[in-house]
């Protein structure tokens, strides 16, 4: 009987292509099966192995690692499978290389490493082959027997008692035939076998989920009679008396596989950090060179101090740097000042730091970060705790713009094999694993996005917590099949590891080849190399990121900056630099206090706004204060509230304890940041920042254990200051409360600066700032379109798209109007764009014929001409926007060619001569209409810029509504609206039950309703965002909006919500049509235009035709008869309204 059994081949979720079960329940599989050891064997990866490893020793199961490659040998077409298996920690490390070389080589469409390359990697490797996709099956599969000897002989020959082959019972087509064709020749070549199973998913049930992720990675339905079925329901994680029972009549395979598993030792120990040797001149070290450079730029920086100041710098600074050598990390600091150094010599923008490293004054003397923390009573031990050691962790942001060119400057510098980004994995969320699991079932696609759609789109949404929130996505699983069938598979699927992506900011620089420490892994599509362990499996095997994080207000600052100074430079005058201007300003904080902060970062949204008019900020440090109070913590503990109040004298400021004044007074006695509870430990009780930082991670953990000791420490530091027991518990009760919301004041004051520099831009040179502001917008309409409505409370004019005088961004011209930028138009090409921005600095386009005579056409083609006639970019060079759309069909029929004469011209380009009218055949094209004029702007520019929907319709409307939004009074109670539905929220109740939350405008004012779930259910099908709907309901004023604006403002409680066609057909039992006056040839006109209305529109509904005709003084009606009946739609009255004006047409 065999002792144990383990298995050697598991591909996991982290197989991406296949494999389902987690890296969980594989260790809780092999625990629960009392297997002594388990092999994690990804396919063409080590993704999940760290996490593996972590999980399997921590139950006490050996994990072995190993990955299935495949490898091409010279001469043949195809490459096949190895299953790699490291037999130590050297075996590791080259396997873990032959991956990489696998994924670098990019002659290859997949990750594929050549035989030859393999062998440069064998050495403490084992080798294994057999499965469905090796060279040993698939040679044997088709009878090549000989071939497969000499196969065999080549990988013994190679690698000698490391090469095994292995044998599979799961069901799957010749796999019987292969073990009677290869056992006679593993005994005559003396090669051992074991048996595996080709583990991909936990349990036999799991069978059919597996498939759908299968054809969910392949783009292939399950009902497909075509599709390839690899995988079969034996592929689960067999028991070892599963695996005993199989292979009874071949026990040596089993104890083969022991044999192999108790070979396998690998260990993932970490010996501390792996930092890159940062140059240093000669005659320096790390230590030497780093204390060289910070006091040389603390001289520059204290040149004007007292001496005693200066002094007190000097000895913080010693401080750190003596902190910084002993710990070792004075490479680190090395390193992330060059990258610096060069990105600010280079024009990238840097931020002014994040998180805790604003607290050192080192880092501030480098230049890394950009606030003087002694002067911002920032911590140096919040960053680096010398009785805590940890890695120091400097989150640097750039311009998202220039980001990639810092990355590629490290690269040469450290060598590109050396640095790396990383990895991160897309799961199965919500919303899209419910349209994946639609479209492997072969259902339509309009059910996934039915279902899809009831679940919120709310981060970290659940399934299950969608059918807890949504009551209709509820009933729709339990009434409808289809939509319950979809939800059993997508259940078992949410979460699992979809595809892979790369890390927004993390870069990862080795000591060396990255290959050595950690494998690597090639995006094809991007060329982008990355590490194969995600950002927190890095750090555990003692590799250090390093954050390059791309933050879109410094690209703000310096485009708004640059096109400032460019304004400046033509009036002669000094240029701006934001890094001197004071930070005290009283216009800058008036702007703030007036809550008009739109695009001021980090103070934009809606709560931030009300906050600041509340708090009337007078000081940089209650911007800090701002960020920091503006977290669900501060907010749900009402410290926001005490902040606000203590300020304006509502209610005294008083502190825990008088010796705390001066660490609490900044922020009226309330304890705001985590450095406070440090500074109130080392103030009250003695202890040292390092010991207090030690104190503020336990209060943060909620670590009841370390808490309990800390507290006995503080009170014991407490009685030799003379404070009474009591006391200090008191004390050390509300510092513990507080330091669960506290947050780090070095990461505020940092950002608080980027908030105060985008304010001070907003308030000096505001149209500069929010030009630069809708530059960074292009991709985003909606964004756009709140960005121009903000410009019109500002005064700012946005002129809409010229091809005269737009460019690709958006710019202030001489006049101070911002010129809109092209590449805000959705489906404009931008080498088109930069194509005519080029022309058009040396030739002024006349018209259409002349631009498309100077201007390569083919570079925009179709698309991007009617993305800017719909726009109106074409408006300053044709007659009408109808005729500019009219003329693109000859546009590209002509266009590019370098007209010489009329003999060469098209359609459109007939004639050469200077008199010529290019648009002569155009002249009956008729204008359009500003509901249609308005939806191409929708269209094109995703809002609409010349008018309001609502209004376009006004006169089909005007029966269905009571009020206009501008008309609503405080006496309202009731009203009838006809609105744009701008945004649909829902969030629950304190029954449970849905509450809908709409924001809607008729272009005479915008407001809120709320709308209930018993009325949501009647209305849900047409209450989409965009549609203009009919909304009936109770009338109250809106306090908060009120507030806000600082005018009256109005909500409605909804108790109906209907489309405009179902009013219409309910409102409107007539219509009159008027003549023009009493003449005959007027009455003869009106009997012209009747018959001239098409056919169609006569009997399609109940709605009477009334003809008003005038006879002198007097006037009749005349109701004509059942022929005349039709349906009240808007195209129907369009097309009255087309035929006899507007003017003549009553509802």
């Amino acid at each position: 009987m065999i002792e144990s059994f383990s298995h050697l081949r598991i591909a996991s979720e982290y197989s991406i292509s296949h494999g389902l079960i987690t890296i969980d329940q594989i260790v809780d599989q092999a625990a629960k099966n009392n297997m002594p050891s388990v092999a994690l064997t990804d396919h063409l990866n080590m993704f999940g192995l760290v996490k593996f490893f972590l999980k399997a020793e921590k139950k006490g199961i050996k994990p072995i690692s190993g990955s299935s490659i495949r490898v091409l040998f010279e001469g043949e077409d195809f490459a096949h499978e190895l299953l790699c298996l490291a037999k130590n920690n050297n075996g590791h490390k080259n396997l873990m290389k032959a991956l990489s070389q696998s994924h670098s080589n990019t002659n290859f469409s997949t990750p594929i490493i050549t035989f030859e390359e393999l062998c440069s990697f064998k050495k403490d490797i084992k080798v294994i082959s057999g499965g469905k996709s090796s060279h040993i099956f698939d040679l044997l599969k088709r009878g090549k027997v000989e071939d497969t000897n000499s196969k065999l002989k080549l990988f013994q020959s190679v690698f000698d008692e490391d090469f095994i082959l292995e044998v599979q019972k799961t069901n799957r087509p010749d796999e019987l035939d292969y073990i009677e064709k290869v056992l006679p020749l593993a005994s005559s070549n003396g090669i051992p076998v074991i048996a595996t199973n080709d583990v991909i998913f936990s349990n036999k049930e799991d069978y059919d989920i597996h498939e759908t992720k299968v054809c969910i990675n392949t783009g292939k339905t399950l009902n497909d009679p075509n599709r390839e079925k690899n995988f079969s329901d034996e592929q689960f994680f067999k028991s070892q008396q599963q695996m005993f029972d199989l292979f009874k009549d071949n026990e040596e395979f089993l104890s083969n596989t022991t044999e192999i598993a108790k070979q396998c030792n690998v260990s993932f120990e970490s010996k501390g950090y792996f930092l890159p040797e940062y140059p240093v001149p000669k005659n320096h070290d790390f230590n030497s060179y780093l204390k060289d450079l910070s006091f040389k730029n603390l001289d520059k920086i204290t040149t004007i101090f007292s001496e005693a100041k200066k002094n007190l710098y000097k000895e913080r600074l010693d401080y750190e740097l003596t902190q910084i050598s002993s710990m070792g990390f004075s490479s680190y600091f090395l390193i992330v000042y060059d990258f610096i150094e060069w990105s600010k010599n280079n024009e990238v923008p840097v931020g002014p730091g994040r998180g805790s490293g604003a607290g050192s004054l080192v880092a501030y003397a480098l230049g890394i970060t950009a606030l003087d923390p002694i002067e911002h009573g920032l911590l140096f031990e919040r960053f680096l705790n010398p009785e805590r050691i940890s890695m120091p962790d400097f989150d640097i942001d750039f311009c998202t713009e220039k980001r990639d060119s810092v990355i590629e400057y490290v690269s040469s510098k450290y060598g590109s094999e050396a640095v790396s980004q990383i990895v991160t994995f897309g799961t199965m969320a919500a919303r899209a694993v419910v349209k994946d699991v639609t479209r492997a079932l072969g259902k339509p696609y309009g059910l996934g996005e039915r279902i899809s759609k009831m679940i919120p789109f709310v981060p970290g949404m659940t399934l299950d917590r969608a059918i807890k929130e949504q009551p209709i996505f509820k009933q729709a699983i339990k009434d409808d099949p289809e939509v319950s069938e979809v939800l059993d598979l997508a259940f078992k699927l949410e979460g699992i590891a979809r595809n892979v992506g790369k890390h927004a900011g993390g870069i990862v620089i080795a000591p060396g080849a990255l290959s050595d420490f950690c494998p690597t892994y090639l995006d094809r599509q991007s060329s982008a190399l990355m590490t194969q362990y995600d950002k927190d499996d890095v750090e555990k095997i003692g590799l250090v990121k390093f954050d390059f994080l791309g933050l879109r207000t410094l690209t703000v600052i310096d485009w708004a900056t640059k096109s400032i100074n460019n304004f400046l430079d033509h009036q002669n005058k000094q240029p701006l630099d934001l890094n001197t201007i004071k930070l005290d300003d009283p216009k800058v904080f008036e702007l703030l206090s007036s809550g008009k902060t739109m695009a001021v970062f980090q103070l934009e949204s809606s709560g931030m706004r009300d906050l600041i008019k509340r708090l009337k900020p007078t000081k940089f440090e209650e911007i800090t204060a701002l960020l920091a109070l503006y977290r669900p913590g501060p907010l749900d503990s009402g410290m926001h509230d005490q902040f606000v109040d203590r300020k304006h004298g509502k209610l005294p400021v008083t502190y825990p304890h008088e010796m705390l004044e001066p660490v609490l007074s900044e922020t009226y006695g309330v304890i705001l940041y985590q450095e406070q509870v440090m500074q109130a430990a080392q103030v009250l009780a003695g202890f040292s920042l390092g010991q207090a930082d030690i104190l503020r991670r336990a209060m943060g953990k909620k670590d009841v254990a370390e808490m309990e000791k800390q507290r006995e420490i503080f009170v014991e530091g407490c009685n030799k200051k003379d404070i009474k027991k009591a006391t200090a518990e008191k004390i050390f009760d509300l510092i513990e409360k507080f330091a669960g919301y506290g947050f780090n004041k070095s990461h505020s004051a940092a950002y608080a600066l980027l908030s105060y520099q985008t304010a001070y831009l907003k308030t000096y040179f505001p149209e500069h700032f929010m030009a630069a502001v809708l530059s960074t917008e292009l991709g985003n309409t909606d964004k756009i379109y709140a960005l121009t409505e903000e410009c019109k409370k500002l005064g700012i004019t946005v002129l809409k798209p010229n091809i005269l005088t737009s460019h690709r961004k958006f710019v202030v011209n001489k006049n101070n109007e911002i010129e809109y930028g092209l590449g805000g138009i959705k489906g404009v090409a931008d080498s088109f764009i930069t194509h005519v921005s080029k022309v058009r600095k040396s030739h002024k386009f006349k018209d259409l014929w002349d631009f498309t005579r100077n201007i390569d056409i083919k570079l925009g083609g179709k698309k991007s001409l009617e993305a800017l006639s719909f726009a109106g970019a074409f408006d300053s060079i044709a007659p009408t926007r109808s005729i500019a759309i009219a003329c693109i069909s000859d546009m590209l029929q002509d266009g590019g060619k370098a007209i010489t004469s009329s003999a060469n011209s098209g359609d459109l380009f007939s004639e050469i001569d200077i008199d010529f009218n290019p648009y002569e055949k155009y002249t009956n094209t008729e204008d359009l209409n500003l509901v249609d004029k308005l939806n191409l702007e929708k269209k094109s520019l995703g809002y609409y810029l010349s008018g309001h929907p609502v209004r376009a319709i006004k006169e089909n409307i005007t029966p269905l509504r009571s009020h206009e939004i501008s008309s609503l009074k405080i006496d309202t109670k009731k009203a009838r609206l006809v609105c744009l539905i701008n945004s649909v929220r829902q969030i629950k109740d304190n029954r449970n039950k849905p509450l809908t939350f709409i924001n809607f405008d008729d272009g005479t004012g915008a407001m809120d309703g709320i709308i209930t779930s018993d009325v949501l259910e009647n209305c849900h099908s047409i209450l989409k965002e965009s549609s203009i709907l009919v909304l009936k309901g109770a009338i109250e004023i809106d306090d908060y909006r009120s507030k806000e604006f600082g005018e009256t403002m109005f909500r409605m409680r909804l108790k109906e919500v209907s489309m405009i066609e179902d009013e219409l057909l309910l409102r409107i039992n007539s219509i009159i049509i008027s003549a023009d006056n009493s003449s005959k040839e007027s009455l003869e006109k009106l009997t012209k235009n009747l018959s001239s209305v098409p056919k169609e529109v006569w009997g399609s509904g109940n709605c009477s035709i009334k003809l008003k005709v005038f006879n002198q003084e007097s006037e009749a009606i005349i109701e004509l008869g059942e022929d005349y009946l039709l349906k009240p739609s808007q195209e129907n009255l369009n097309i009255l309204r087309g035929i006899f004006g507007s003017n003549s047409i009553k509802i």
